[in-house]
């Protein structure tokens, strides 16, 4: 997982706005982005008794919700991070994969809020310097 980049922090420690800040810039910079956002709890897309919800139920393993505008896969099962990135990279190439969470993944991290975190860069509104991290270490490719 050599492309992928874990920010790690307590709710409400501003993960989510870290990782808005460093897909914009990166973005800006010519780099492509996939995020992962990691839910502790229960959590399904699929909204019951609408079509892709109702091929699920009859047994489908993949669900493809597809229109003009976006595409969303949805796997009738959880998986694991690895599985994930591995999709991801297959399917769209990224330069750089963003993970909000999973702080116990032996991934490179960054540190937000008062969280301790061993061998993880710490964010502290120094947002260049984590970009020059995050390229040096996690970016294999560069799609400019």
């Amino acid at each position: 997982m050599k492309n992928v980049i874990g920010i790690c922090g307590y709710h409400n420690s501003g993960k989510t706005r870290l990782i808005e800040k460093l897909t914009r810039r990166l973005k800006m910079e010519g780099y492509s982005v996939a995020t992962i956002k990691s839910i502790p709890r229960r959590f399904s897309i699929d909204t019951e008794g609408k079509d892709t919800w109702r091929h699920g139920e009859a047994g489908a393993s993949v669900v493809v919700a597809s229109s003009a505008d976006e595409t969303a896969f949805i796997f009738k099962r959880g998986m694991g991070l690895k599985e994930i990135t591995d999709i991801l990279n297959t399917i769209a190439h990224p330069d750089v994969i963003i993970v909000e969470g999973r702080k116990m993944e032996k991934i490179p991290k960054i540190a937000v809020g008062d969280i301790e975190l061993d061998d993880a860069m710490r964010y502290d509104d120094n947002l260049d310097e984590i970009l020059s991290w995050l390229k040096d270490s996690c970016i294999c490719t560069v799609q400019v």
